[in-house]
């Protein structure tokens, strides 16, 4: 085999591989810890926003009791975080496919969230899928892309 054919067959290979978005898979499923944490820790309890970027207070506020339940944990009032427990959160898990990933959760109270506040409390904002792009992705790709060619 010549040296051109196999730089052909590793273009081919890298090609394949952009196309089919098994690059991409590979890095979301290593870095899917990362994921979820934007997702459960910073967006839903820092920020107490969804992948929208919408105020999950403007979808339905706390009851009065829920502010006195929570005050009396120390946990924040002033913003809907959906953590109680926090079984919801530690049941995320990312669920990576050929060319797009979607957060899941398996608590027993995820569809009745997802009624409550909308499908978008799982997910990215798109500040965090720039963030995941520009942090992960591209330098992965760069990373893999060498490694082939």
């Amino acid at each position: 085999m010549s040296v051109l054919d196999d730089l052909l067959g590793r273009i081919v290979e890298v090609e394949r591989g952009l196309r089919e978005g098994s690059y991409v898979r590979s890095i979301v499923e290593a870095n899917d810890a990362w994921i979820v944490d934007m997702n459960a820790e910073i967006q839903l309890y820092e920020q107490g926003r969804d992948g929208a970027g919408v105020e999950i207070m403007s979808y339905a506020p706390y009851e009065p009791v829920t502010i006195e339940i929570k005050r009396s944990k120390g946990q924040p009032t002033n913003r809907v975080t959906l953590r109680d427990t926090g079984d919801f959160e530690s049941s995320f898990y990312v669920r990576a496919g050929g060319t797009e990933f979607e957060i899941m959760a398996s608590d027993w109270k995820t569809q009745k969230l997802i009624k409550q506040y909308g499908r978008d409390i799982l997910g990215l904002t798109d500040e965090n899928i720039t963030r995941l792009i520009e942090d992960y992705i591209r330098p992965g790709l760069v990373e893999k892309i060498g490694e082939i060619l």
